[in-house]
């Protein structure tokens, strides 16, 4: 039996738990106070602010920490590199794990290593914001660096004013400068990958269910990507070369990624799994369970590795939504019908309050599914959806 410490209990972490349990491990969940669902499966508690990379290495140490994993968050992974570098555990460093949260510094890495991305310029306080982006072309998004999800990013168009947007930003932002980059209008989608010791085992670009007026909400995933050869060979590619980049090793990785006129460009990478059921849908397609891999490449266990191998993967068809509420309210009852063929999760319970969604923190809950082809993966998500009903009081 290891000791397993788990960064966060929310429900990115849940897999985690679980496969520490069904690998005879233990489990410790290192976490703010709160109503997370991590907490019901862990085998104990450490109120730690997981931020703090000093707290979590003490809290490494205190529990003899076999292996330090988390999930789905980017806001560890400083945290996580750091004690698992000082105490000689597996796991990313601190070095690629502070490049792979600052946005910064993750561009200035894609440029230096010939990794396509959008052309960007840093703005700090007193810059002349128009004339450090006059050889940029418009629209251009200004962006926290810090800072994950849609906050801290403003988009501008040519005519409107460029300062007003990054003085939007700097209020958000905890750093005092802030990133100026040309926006790039093509299809979005995303991709997971792993890394052990060095070797990129998998590559799995990944399309993307997006949500709002402009698609601009991810609200799910599914598996296979199905694209031109030279424009999965190009994902591949680019996806390796952000890996080396960025110095990502025994980590999972999930990017964003756009394609635009047949080139496919990163718009960030991270050294962690990807949220929104990219962890379920991933085991799924690749026939292994990713929470359990996380694990296991952090306590240096490698014999997963030929699980992985092409012709092991059973390479299904899969499908995952997320339910969402076009109101806000109480959520008095939840019913999913009978005949509901569905792999269906509720994250929101009777009795709390709900939000409109508007981002993936306002979701209610998930459903994944299966099937022969991805048409029919998509057609049984959709079908789920109509045989779950919501009761909601504003």
């Amino acid at each position: 039996m290891k000791n397993i410490l788990v960064l966060g209990a929310g429900r990115g972490q849940v897999g985690l738990y679980k496969a520490a349990r069904e690998l005879g491990h233990r489990s410790i969940a290192l976490s703010i106070p709160g109503d997370y669902p991590g907490f019901a499966l862990a085998d104990e508690i450490d109120y730690v602010d997981i931020t703090d990379a000093e707290a979590v290495l003490d809290a490494a140490r205190r529990h003899k920490a076999d292996a330090i994993v988390s999930a789905c968050v980017d806001i560890m992974i400083p945290a996580l590199g750091y004690a698992c570098e000082n105490l000689g555990l597996c796991g990313i460093s601190h070095k690629a794990s502070v490049v792979c949260t600052n946005k910064l510094l993750m561009k200035r890495a894609f440029e230096e290593h010939g990794v396509r991305t959008a052309r960007f310029v840093e703005i700090m306080p007193g810059d002349d914001a128009d004339e450090k982006c006059a050889h940029l072309n418009y629209p251009l998004i200004v962006k926290a660096v810090d800072l994950a999800g849609s906050r801290g990013i403003n988009i501008v168009m040519e005519g409107e004013s460029l300062s007003e947007a990054v003085t939007r930003t700097m209020s958000e932002t905890h750093k005092d400068y802030c990133i100026a980059e040309e926006y790039i209008d093509g299809y979005e989608f995303s991709a997971t990958a792993f890394v052990v010791d060095g070797e990129v085992l998998f590559v799995l670009p990944t399309g993307d269910v997006r949500y709002g007026e402009n698609d601009e909400i991810p609200a799910g995933h599914y598996l296979p990507f199905e694209a031109e050869p030279a424009v999965i060979d190009d994902t591949m590619k680019q996806m390796e070369g952000g890996i080396c980049a960025l110095g990502l090793d025994n980590c999972a990785v999930n990017a964003d990624l756009m394609l635009m006129d047949g080139k496919v460009y990163i718009l960030e990478m991270t050294g962690r799994m990807g949220a929104n059921c990219m962890p379920e849908l991933s085991s799924i397609y690749m026939g292994y369970d990713i929470y359990r891999m996380i694990i296991e490449t952090a306590l240096g266990e490698r014999g997963f590795i030929q699980e992985l191998s092409e012709d092991k993967r059973p390479c299904t068809p899969c499908f995952a939504q997320m339910i969402v509420s076009e109101k806000a309210g109480t959520l008095r009852s939840v019913s999913i019908d009978d005949d509901c063929d569905a792999d269906v999760l509720m994250f929101a319970k009777p009795g709390g309050e709900i939000r409109k969604f508007a981002c993936t923190n306002d979701c209610v809950g998930q459903v994944i599914t299966q099937a022969a082809t991805l048409d029919g993966a998509r057609q049984k998500a959709d079908d789920a959806l109509k045989h779950i009903h919501l009761e909601i009081e504003p």
